[in-house]
């Protein structure tokens, strides 16, 4: 552990650019004990010189080691040979990452990016499993930022089907710094599974706004794709993927429904380009996967009444309310909700709460 160079990663206002600059031309204790003079003849701009002098007076690099080995976080530098090829391609990689779990995870041949909407639709959690469960059975290594919503399902998809998963926080990784903190449990099982937890952040930063656009270039850099699953015009989904087309990696979205403000950026994203995902086949495609898809059981809706027939005629891949529903039968609303209920025991179709359905 050089405990110069992640010194050097505490200052602010340093980033990887200019801390990259700086160690082509003097090594990691040289860099961190230079004056001034030094700092400017290597090409630092003065303020930039001042400030790193300045704040290395109250940082003690004996001291940050013993902090990070007390909290049980390791630490993987740019220099080293488990550093991710992936991630070290992109533009300004990370010169230290912080870690907790298996580092391996971060070098898996194949991995893909999912990211979305924190306020997850049932639409939404009705499709990733279908979507992804396929993809982790063949050992691709799901990358989210831990946050809520498609983030979370994504890596507990991962681990229920005992995939490997890979979270990428906005904060330090001390655990009374680790962002969200309600996921610390997930984060817990992430690293149990032979995952990893990974942070550029120093342990004990907290979250910031500004922290996120950062952490999202490290979620792509990582992922031979990104998939956004859902996702608004202003979410941080889409500031991944424009990282993952600047690192010229796969941008795939999933479509959604056009009056839904959540399917906005994902919708966006298609009509700018995106490859469209309705199926994990297209996942694989993207992904230069070979997949052997097996055939989709068909369902037998002879044995469906008469009611139960009109209403199928109704109902289709996409997402309909119980409104929509008895506004475009004749049936009566008696009998059209015993009919949903009779047809969603015998799996014809899916209730995604909310009163929405959805045909199997």
């Amino acid at each position: 552990m050089d405990k110069h160079l992640i010194a050097l990663s505490y200052l602010d206002n340093l980033g990887p650019i200019t801390l990259q600059k700086i160690l082509e031309k003097l090594e990691p204790p040289k860099a961190w004990s230079a004056s001034f003079i030094d700092l400017q003849k290597i090409g630092l701009p003065e303020k930039i010189a001042l400030s790193i002098i300045s704040q290395r007076k109250n940082i003690n690099p004996d001291k940050i080691v013993e902090q990070i080995n007390k909290e049980g976080i390791n630490v993987l530098t740019i220099f080293d040979d488990a550093y991710p090829k992936l991630l070290e391609e992109i533009y300004a990689p990370p010169i230290v990452l912080y870690y907790r779990g298996k580092v391996k995870a971060l070098s898996d041949q194949t991995s893909l990016a999912v990211v979305g909407s924190r306020k997850i639709s049932n639409y939404a959690q009705n499709i990733m499993p279908d979507l992804l469960e396929p993809v982790i059975k063949h050992q691709v290594t799901i990358t989210s930022g831990l946050a809520h919503g498609v983030d979370s399902l994504a890596h507990q998809l991962a681990l229920k089907n005992n995939g490997k998963t890979i979270a990428v926080l906005g904060s330090g990784l001390a655990y009374d710094y680790l962002y969200p903190k309600s996921n610390r449990y997930l984060a817990d099982k992430i690293i149990e599974s032979g995952g990893i937890i990974v942070s550029e952040f120093p342990p004990f930063i907290p979250a910031q706004p500004f922290n996120f656009p950062r952490r999202n270039r490290i979620i792509s850099g990582l992922s031979q794709g990104v998939l956004i699953i859902e996702a608004s015009q202003k979410s941080g989904a889409l500031i991944t993927a424009a990282y993952a087309l600047e690192q010229n990696r796969e941008v795939m979205a999933v479509p959604g429904n056009i009056n839904q403000q959540n399917s906005a950026g994902a919708n966006s994203l298609i009509k700018k380009g995106a490859k469209v995902i309705t199926g994990p086949a297209d996942i694989f495609e993207s992904l230069n996967i070979f997949y052997n898809q097996e055939p989709k059981k068909q369902i037998d809706y002879q044995s469906a009444s008469e009611e139960e027939q009109i209403i199928l005629k109704i109902i289709s891949g996409s997402p309909m309310h119980i409104d929509k529903i008895i506004e475009h039968c004749t049936l009566e609303t008696s009998v059209i909700n015993s009919a949903l209920l009779q047809m969603e025991l015998r799996g014809w179709i899916k209730n995604l709460g909310g009163q929405s359905y959805i045909k199997s």
